[in-house]
């Protein structure tokens, strides 16, 4: 198994634990992403998570945490299109550049 599989596979065990203890939505309450605007996935999925990051400034604390959890999720399905498709340079630097736009850095 690859090392982005390993991790997707704990935090989808984390989100079931999380769901079962009444801590996670069932649902994700975000828009889901679709293909129609001709950007490939991964790109929009890179927009998703930019978008989840400055939502999180402007909400309460206890709701930007959840935004960021929501980020991270869409983060881990990306390094995984990522890893998958043998782009490991490109995954490190995106992981890089998201985690510059969670510390303020880069936007």
């Amino acid at each position: 198994m690859h090392g982005f599989d390993l991790l997707a596979e704990a935090k989808m065990r984390q989100w079931e634990k999380e769901r079962k203890e009444g801590g996670a939505k069932a649902a994700a309450n975000r828009p889901t992403v679709t293909v129609e605007s001709g950007d490939s996935l991964e790109k929009q999925l890179f927009a998703d998570i930019k978008r989840l990051i400055l939502r999180s400034r402007e909400e309460p604390p206890q709701t930007g945490r959840t935004t960021l959890k929501e980020a991270e999720k869409v983060q881990v399905q990306l390094s995984a299109r990522l890893e998958k498709a043998g782009a490991c340079h490109l995954s490190r630097y995106v992981a890089e550049r998201i985690r510059a736009m969670r510390e303020g850095r880069d936007e």
